[in-house]
């Protein structure tokens, strides 16, 4: 059973690849840091200036002191209007304003650009209220002078104190010039009225108009309630008629509480309905021909003509009553208006004085007012704080620039990484096989250069190790040594003591095929080098290069113009006279390839190879054939069929992770037997004894499977 799938990054295994591409996070430090001290020597210093005002309170809500007199001209502010702080701090950094600075810093400022040196003056300049119930704002001012800032401050202030009080100035010599000509129309203006106030009087001997109109609109008031009570009094009356005199209501109860002036009406009303309920009672479950009931209903009809000509008598004399009234309401009302012209006149005149006589003495303590606003005028600003500052820049911040330039050049090939890791869907590390196959692997063999190449390659400057440019290749594919004790040669015992464990018990099982699923992926390397490992330990290995396509292994151990091909060609019986010995290696034989045929396939389906492995099981303990790519030839599943074991090459860094489960189809289908699976290239991550076998890693460089052609692939 399959271990769970492991998709993603650990923490450990994102340590290790940073640490494999180390020279990518000096390399970005570097610029980051270069490009940060560029700008810090590029960036003039910043400083900054602050400085406090405080606006009177005299300035913001002065109010008019009441004039003695009471008159409703006292709330109102002629020369002194208050001031609303935010208006101020808009003021500040208004461009009229400063533009006054600009010419008081700058004399020779030219018109044209005045107003573009206003702008660029409000950039700098901030402006704030201290809070919304206070009266102190805080200026400041950014620079790159700090006496420049100073001097803005400074001039803001003065000139912003200037143009208030040449405002409150003019508007004082304004407002005097105006009361003293409304004081002269005004006092012209109440002598006439007052001389036409007592004419009128003298003309129409009138002494005190106001009491004599309100008797009079006393008895009106009187005569109107007594004619709205008697007007009710002949409604009520007309009402209780119209039920007595409707037969269809005659049974119906007459309504107390009515409010007639007459108390027998009232008395007579009680009776004639307890009678009717009485009537009533008696009515149910009886006959209307009972001698009672008749008698009862005559003794209720005495009464209710007794109050049909009592209610018919109190309606006349109501009548006779509300005309009476009329009349005196209508005396009452004529005596009222008898003179309205004349009331009329004499109320518009004393109006017209009191109006006249208010706005005189308002205008004279405005008068008063304004001779003393002129005489003394305080700044409506007071400086709390003087402009002052650190002396020390604001901008740019040094440390936090180097700081942010540190930190952004250590994270970017990190993020790169981990995206560039994220998005590669190949193989990386053993784990990523074992969770997806059951199949074996037999050995891990990482990527390797030889140490004079590698240390070549690591004297190059940085901006020539990137990605994109090309790695420098090795010379020889041969790299176990014997004694050699690094960690390609320790990867391939490590691969021989698993083979060789594989194959006890089994001599007659010597036959091995070594192939992979694309080109590049270095089958011819391990196939090479494991032999060579195997002829180290003295076993007698032969290698075979059954790749007839591209003989890669015939052309690094050297071709024959005779070989395998020629023998499965039956152009050659002997295959003993094809069979080399490598050079140092008495026990290492080579089969090469010979004369490439055009057409490999049908030579490889013949049955000259079985007889081939046949009769050379006896003579070797290990046969290992390179064969092509099992991917899109079928060579290497012809070869399969005569081999005991197969051993299917797996690169990293090339190889897609979702093709591990097609090696499990290959094995279900037969077409390879006793698959085992070796992991090639994988980055190593230390030296031999420490940490080789264990956590290779995510380092694999990209490019290398496919791009580079390096001893591997």
């Amino acid at each position: 059973m399959n271990r769970p799938v492991e998709e993603f990054l650990t923490l450990q295994e994102f340590w290790a690849l940073c640490l494999s591409h180390l020279h990518w996070f000096v390399l970005s430090l570097v610029v980051m840091l270069f490009g940060a001290s560029y700008y810090l020597v590029k960036t003039p210093n910043t400083y900054v200036r602050n400085a406090s005002v405080m606006v009177r309170e005299e300035t913001t809500g002065a109010k008019v002191a009441q004039s003695a007199s009471g008159s409703e001209f006292n709330n109102m502010a002629f020369i002194q209007q208050p001031t609303n702080v935010s208006n101020v701090v808009r003021q500040y950094t208004s461009l009229a304003l400063l533009s006054d600075v600009v010419r008081r810093l700058d004399p020779t400022v030219d018109e044209s650009d005045l107003v573009r040196q206003a702008k660029n003056l409000r950039l700098g300049l901030s402006v704030s209220q201290d809070g919304e119930e206070s009266t102190v704002i805080n200026l400041q001012y950014v620079s790159h002078s700090p006496e420049y800032a100073e001097a803005v401050l400074n001039a803001v202030i003065e000139v912003y104190n200037e143009r208030w009080l040449n405002e409150r100035n003019q508007l004082a010599r304004n407002g005097a010039h105006f009361i003293d000509g409304r004081l002269d129309v005004i006092e012209s203006e109440l002598n006439q009225v007052d001389d036409s106030i007592s004419l009128f009087k003298t003309h129409h001997q009138i002494t005190d108009l106001d009491r004599v109109s309100d008797l009079y609109l006393q008895q009106q008031a009187e005569s109107e309630a007594d004619l709205l009570r008697l007007t009710n009094q002949l409604s009520m009356a007309q009402y209780i008629l119209g039920i007595l005199q409707d037969e269809k209501t005659q049974h119906q109860l007459l309504p107390t509480n009515t409010g007639l002036s007459n108390g027998e009406v009232e008395t007579q009303i009680a009776s004639y309905n307890s009678y009717l309920l009485k009537l009533k009672n008696n009515m149910v479950g009886t006959s209307a021909q009972n001698p009672l009931i008749l008698r009862q209903e005559a003794e209720l009809d005495d009464i209710r003509q007794n109050i049909l000509a009592t209610v018919t008598s109190l309606e006349n004399t109501l009548r006779i009553q509300l005309q009476a009234v009329q009349l005196y309401n209508a005396e009452a009302k004529e005596r009222v208006t008898s003179s309205p012209d004349q009331a009329k006149r004499l109320l518009a005149v004393e109006r017209d004085q009191k109006v006249k006589e208010s706005l005189y003495l308002y205008l004279l303590q405005k008068k008063e007012e304004n001779e003393i606003s002129m005489t003394y005028t305080p700044e409506p600003t007071q400086v709390i704080d003087m402009p002052h500052g650190s002396m020390f820049p604001i901008a740019p911040k040094r440390k936090s620039v180097l700081l942010a330039a540190a930190l952004f050049g250590l994270l970017l090939p990190a993020v790169i990484l981990f995206v560039m890791e994220n998005l590669n869907t190949t193989v990386r590390k053993r784990s990523e096989v074992e969770c997806r196959t059951q199949l074996p692997i037999v050995g891990e063999v990482p990527y390797y250069m030889k140490s004079i190449t590698r240390s070549w390659w690591e004297k190059l400057p940085f901006w020539k190790k990137l990605p994109f440019i090309k790695e420098p290749t090795l010379s020889s594919p041969l790299v176990v040594e014997h004694g050699r004790q690094d960690v390609v040669n320790e990867a391939f015992r490590l691969l021989r003591s698993n083979l060789e464990f594989m194959s006890d018990g089994h001599h007659q099982k010597n036959v091995y095929i070594i192939t992979s699923m694309h080109a590049g992926s270095g089958k011819t390397f391990v196939s090479m080098n494991l032999a060579l490992t195997l002829a180290i330990k003295e076993r007698r290995v032969l290698l075979i290069d059954g790749d007839i396509r591209r003989a890669s292994t015939s052309r690094t151990l050297g071709n024959r113009e005779l070989g395998l091909a020629d023998y499965l060609a039956e152009k050659v019986d002997d295959v003993a006279s094809l069979i080399y010995q490598v050079e140092d290696h008495p026990t290492f034989s080579v089969l090469p390839v010979g004369t490439t045929p055009p057409n490999p396939t049908e030579l490889l389906s013949g049955p000259r190879l079985q007889q081939l492995l046949e009769e050379l099981r006896p003579h070797y303990d290990y046969i290992l054939i390179d064969c092509p790519m099992a991917e899109s030839l079928a060579d290497a599943f012809l070869i399969g069929r005569c081999a005991d074991r197969t051993l299917f090459v797996i690169r990293a860094g090339l190889f897609q992770r979702k093709m591990v489960p097609q090696l499990d189809a290959y094995v279900q289908q037969g077409r390879f037997k006793h698959l085992s699976i070796i992991l090639n290239a994988t980055p190593s991550t230390g030296h031999y004894g420490y940490k080789y076998g264990y956590g290779y890693g995510y380092y694999y460089n990209y490019g290398l499977s496919s791009d580079r052609e390096s001893l591997q692939s």
